[in-house]
């Protein structure tokens, strides 16, 4: 029996490493972010890519450009996490990934970079670019 208790260990390991890699190539290209209210032709944009920079355009009459960083973690049991540094306060913080396929990314921050949680409410949802 004890034999056993090492192998469901390697194997539980497995899967959250697994998991976490997962989540990374689920998130990382370009995202279209949904506006919840008439933006008229804004159009704005987030783009994942594979060295954890995060590059945020917003296009109306001409392309403005913000980069940062972001990274994932899985969670055992629970939503992963993504933290967005470097883009400005107001964006910056750590999200919960509410969801996260091929077509939808709902991000909702739960805690600001100084580590407070209260006005750290902010609900953000994407469609995935071609």
């Amino acid at each position: 029996m004890k034999i056993f208790t090492p192998i469901i260990f390697i194997v539980l390991l497995s899967v959250i490493f697994s998991c976490q890699k997962n989540k990374e190539e689920k998130i990382t290209g370009k995202w279209q972010f949904v506006y919840l209210t008439n933006a008229g032709n804004t159009i704005q944009t987030w783009s994942f890519n594979n060295d954890n920079s995060l590059i945020r355009s917003i296009t109306t009459d001409s392309t403005i450009s913000d980069t940062a960083k972001w990274d994932i973690q899985a969670k055992a049991f629970s939503r992963p996490d993504l933290t967005i540094t470097s883009l400005n306060y107001d964006f910056d913080g750590v999200y919960e990934v509410l969801t996260l396929n091929k077509k939808f990314l709902i991000i909702e921050r739960i805690i600001l970079t100084d580590g407070n949680t209260g006005g750290a409410f902010k609900r953000y949802e994407f469609v995935k670019s071609k």
